[in-house]
């Protein structure tokens, strides 16, 4: 289990960083996004690409380490008042 953690959060942090370093390529091979030229603004494609990268990292170094638990439940934790616990019919 643990092992498993390690590996699928290197493998999101390696994924991370080769969409990073290679975002011009990528662009090459999937285009511009139609929406995010729409609302971000001409040639906003290139740094959307490198928002999800960075994302990608942080999540893929959480994971790995055992902590996208905690820190999704931080980020979340104001959504509880609008979903209570079922306390059981």
């Amino acid at each position: 289990m643990i092992f498993e953690h390690f590996l699928i959060g290197a493998l999101l942090l390696g994924i991370g960083i080769a969409t990073m370093k290679f975002n011009y390529q990528l662009v090459g091979i999937t285009g511009y996004l139609g929406f995010v030229e729409k609302w971000l603004g001409a040639g906003s494609t290139y740094g959307f690409f490198k928002f999800l990268s960075i994302l990608t990292c942080i999540f893929g170094f959480l994971y790995m380490f055992g902590l996208s638990d905690v820190v999704l439940e931080l980020l979340l934790s104001p959504l509880t008042q609008f979903f209570p616990k079922n306390t059981g019919l």
